[in-house]
C-alpha cells in the first residue's frame, strides 16, 4: 500500500470522527457510534504505522509522526472514556470534553503533516521527486 494513500485514508477517517463527535455532542447520535468509529481510526493508524515501519529506507520524521499519532489516539481514547465516566460532574466532564476535542485537532494536524511527508517519501523512493528550484 502506498504510504500517501494510507495517510489520506487515516486523515479522512479522522475528519469523519470529529464530525461524528459533534453529532454526539449535540444529541444527534449515540456515543457508541463515536466509539466504534474511533476503533476504526485506531486500526487505520496501526496499519499506517506498520506501512511506515516496513519502508526501506524508513523516514525517521515520518515514523516519529506516525508513532505520535498512535500514542495520541491512546490519549484520545482515555480522555473520551473519562468524559463518559465523569458525566455526573458537568464541569469536569465539559473540561475533559474540550481537551478531547483539542486533542482531536492535534491528531488531525499530525495526520495532515504526515500526508505531506508521506507523499514526499513515496516520491523519493520511486525517484519521481521534481528537481529543486535554483536559488
Amino acid at each position: 500500500m502506498q504510504i500517501g494513500l494510507a495517510y489520506r485514508i487515516t486523515g479522512i477517517a479522522l475528519a469523519i470522527q470529529v464530525a461524528i463527535g459533534g453529532l454526539v455532542t449535540f444529541g444527534f447520535l449515540d456515543a457508541s457510534a463515536h466509539i466504534v468509529w474511533g476503533v476504526i481510526v485506531g486500526v487505520l493508524a496501526v496499519l499506517t504505522l506498520a506501512t511506515v515501519a516496513m519502508m526501506k529506507p524508513r523516514p525517521k520524521r515520518l515514523f516519529g509522526i506516525t508513532v505520535g499519532i498512535g500514542v495520541d489516539i491512546l490519549i484520545q481514547a482515555l480522555t473520551g472514556f473519562a468524559v463518559l465516566g465523569t458525566s455526573s460532574n458537568t464541569t469536569l466532564s465539559n473540561g475533559i470534553a474540550w481537551l478531547h476535542l483539542l486533542n482531536a485537532f492535534a491528531l488531525f494536524a499530525m495526520s495532515f503533516a504526515g500526508m505531506g511527508m508521506a507523499t514526499m517519501a513515496s516520491r523519493m523512493t520511486q525517484g519521481t521527486v521534481p528537481p529543486s528550484p535554483a536559488v
